[in-house]
């Protein structure tokens, strides 16, 4: 029986004192307890620790050089642990190239889906390959029995150099020149200025032949072959009853319209991390940075002469308001007059400049961005700075080459712009026939199962393009818990933190479903959770506590969720009981309101909201609801004027406020020397007290 279970021996990580308890194996275990008991402790600075550092030490010394070390937990012995996986809460990404669609692993197939079975389309026309092979079927089929010549283009070149090329042609034995009527000249025979003048409308004579598919099929391949090394890619066959009419062929994925050459698809043509598929002028991220003329000039009705610019407001911008002002002198723009009142032509000669003396606005952020190896310089200029959407791609960050492969009517980009719910939807309607289904049934059925995991934890509302960065910690967490469910690993240690965090009480449900199948594959989940739902459903409970910090980190009960519920010293079981009860509203006074108007950013629909002041307002929703975006994106981004703020039409009543406080559950430093103390500013009333005293001052000390 002590094989079927993790047992931990002794823990006394951070503040536990001596914990010793079991987790079954194959099972769902929780572990719960008040707030700064322990439980993370545990669960990540003991369990997970413990299984990723014998996970590295069985590594190569170099591969671990590669990877993250924890450090070593303070426990005597666990026993019997499976390879660890840990799903935090906090969500760490914060490179824009990521989104839900890398993170879910959904484009890999996305791309391979394109790549086996998409179509490339060019001038309303679907482009078909033309190999050698296909090439001389076509012929075979289209001109048996005619009488057939096949031509390639003469390479271009100077009139100067026709005679060399004329010498080079006959010495290489392709010494005659079909014209477009049908005729045949010998090049021997034509002077060199003869050669030059039929050079752009004459193709170099490959083959002449009637062609019959029994017996020519060897050498019509061959011809149509020579033809394609001679001519670049490109040839001509012309009938002789029809000589008026050539059919041009181009080798490769061309469009017989318009001569356009398509790549091969690829998986990397798709991929905006590629060179191959990125777009050339946003480089893959979709979008372009441009100055922000209203963050330039936020207060239209000051004047220039008051300051209205406001880089040229601070001490370092003195000298470019002195020359905007002697510009202005000259040329007759007023230095009294509110910027909004200013006419059009004026407005331009201050931000464009006029090409001589006076450089504008945008001119002397152009002279910041070539000194961008200053960290002042690129301070400056994200301060005053805007994202736009690529001009070429239109935000879709890949290369028009890519957005011409189609697969049901729909490019990558589109299918990357619909929600995961949109998706299984899209993908369940794609019928593949043929060559086709045997080139992509397999990716088609693992795009199918991967997108239902996704919708299992409560992702339909998300589009692929997302930013993961711009996801909650609690939408991060499902992302990594649908990878997950999606891989096929087994006999694991999946150790999550909170994963309820940011999730409605109706999609509750949804994810003890999600968390019992990852358990139903052999793997064993452990849970730190508060959640009376998901607690009152864990095949085995450590409830940690009995308060927090010194007060905390002793094992107060373990065992069934029956037998958790009837011990008489533990908060988590007088919750389950429901003795715990809610917090009464106390009435304060309202100091005015907040008034967001017109939020649309994301999928915010014109949303106007009111928000009063002094009170406490909750926001609340189901998952996917739009809040984060409401009040992180539009209203916080709105008020400190961040550069990636959410769109809305104004924000009315913010000149009563003075300062706009984020709170969110990232951790605030990474440094080593961070501590609760230094991130509260405990320690400045400290050092300066200590900097007063008599042997300080003798010493010379600052609280520095």
């Amino acid at each position: 029986m002590a094989a079927r279970e993790i047992r931990i021996e002794n823990a006394r990580s951070h503040n536990l004192r001596g914990v010793s308890c079991r987790i079954p194996l194959g099972r769902i275990t929780v572990v719960s307890g008040p707030s700064c008991s322990g439980k993370s402790t545990l669960a990540f600075d003991t369990l997970y620790a413990e299984g990723q550092r014998r996970y590295v030490s069985s590594l190569s010394t170099y591969a671990r050089q590669f990877l993250e070390r924890l450090p070593r937990p303070e426990v005597d012995a666990i026993s019997h642990l499976p390879p660890a996986i840990a799903i935090e809460q906090r969500n760490a990404v914060t490179n824009a190239r990521s989104t839900v669609g890398t993170a879910t692993e959904l484009l890999d197939l996305l791309r391979l889906l394109y790549a086996k079975v998409g179509e490339t389309w060019c001038c309303g026309a679907r482009v078909e390959a033309q190999t050698v092979e296909s090439v001389a079927g076509e012929t075979l089929r289209r001109f048996a029995g005619r009488r057939l010549a096949i031509g390639a283009p003469l390479p271009p070149g100077p009139a100067r150099a026709a005679r060399a090329l004329r010498d080079r042609l006959v010495a290489e034995g392709y010494g005659r020149l079909l014209l477009r009527d049908g005729s045949v000249r010998d090049a021997g025979e034509l002077s060199a200025r003869a050669f030059a003048a039929l050079r752009s409308d004459a193709w170099l004579l490959i083959d002449r032949l009637v062609p019959d598919p029994a017996q020519d099929r060897a050498r019509v391949a061959e011809a149509v072959a020579r033809g394609f090394e001679r001519g670049g890619g490109r040839l001509a066959l012309v009938p002789a009853d029809d000589a008026g009419a050539p059919l041009e062929v181009r080798e490769g994925f061309a469009c017989l319209a318009c001569g356009t050459r398509h790549p091969t698809p690829e998986p990397a043509l798709f991929s905006f991390n590629h060179a191959r598929g990125a777009c050339e002028t946003c480089e893959g991220f979709g979008r372009v940075p441009a100055l922000d003329l209203e963050r330039v000039i936020p207060d239209p009705s000051r004047t220039l002469a008051g300051r209205a610019i406001a880089p040229f407001a601070t001490p370092g911008g003195r000298p470019c308001q002195r020359d905007l002002a002697r510009a202005c002198r000259r040329s007759g723009v007023p230095l009294d007059v509110p910027w909004a009142a200013l006419d059009e032509a004026q407005r331009r000669f201050v931000v464009e400049g006029d090409g001589g003396a006076w450089y504008g606005i945008r001119g002397f952020f152009e002279w910041l961005e070539g000194r961008r190896y200053k960290v002042q310089a690129r301070i400056l200029i994200a301060r005053y700075r805007r994202f736009d959407p690529c001009p070429t791609c239109g935000g879709a960050r890949l290369r028009p080459e890519a957005l011409a492969v189609r697969v049901e009517g729909c490019d990558i980009a589109a299918a990357s712009r619909l929600t995961l719910a949109e998706l299984g939807e899209w993908l369940g309607g794609i019928a593949l026939r043929g060559a086709a289904a045997e080139r992509g049934a397999r990716i088609l059925d693992a795009l199918r199962a991967r997108t239902a995991t996704a919708l299992e934890v409560g992702l339909g509302y998300l589009a692929l393009d997302r930013q993961v960065r711009t996801l909650s910690g609690g939408e991060a967490q499902r992302i990594q818990l649908a990878t997950a469910l999606g891989g096929a690993l087994t006999a694991s240690l999946y150790v999550l933190d909170e994963p309820s965090i940011g999730l409605h009480a109706r999609d509750v449900a949804r994810l003890l479903g999600v968390l019992r199948g990852i358990r139903d594959r052999g793997n064993t989940v452990v849970v730190v959770e508060h959640a009376p739902e998901i607690v009152g459903a864990a095949d085995h409970l450590i409830d940690l506590g009995p308060g927090a910090g010194r007060d905390g980190g002793r094992l107060v009960a373990q065992g069934t969720v029956a037998e958790v519920r009837a011990h008489p010293a533990s908060q988590t079981a007088r919750a389950l009981r429901g003795e715990l009860g809610g917090a009464r509203r106390a009435g304060r006074r309202r100091r005015g309101a907040l008034r967001v108007v017109g939020a649309r950013a994301r999928n915010l629909r014109d949303v106007t909201v009111e928000l009063p002041l002094g009170q406490l307002v909750a926001v609340t929703g189901v998952s996917g609801a739009g809040k984060s975006t409401l009040v992180r994106s539009v209203l916080v981004g709105g008020l400190r004027g961040e550069p990636e703020r959410g769109a809305c039409d104004r924000i009315e009543g913010r000149e009563a406020i003075s300062e706009a406080v984020l709170v969110e559950p990232t951790p605030p430093g990474r440094s080593l020397r961070s501590n609760p103390a230094t991130v509260s500013k405990a320690f400045e009333g400290i050092r300066r007290r200590f900097a007063a005293t008599r042997e300080a001052q003798a010493l010379g000390v600052t609280p520095g």
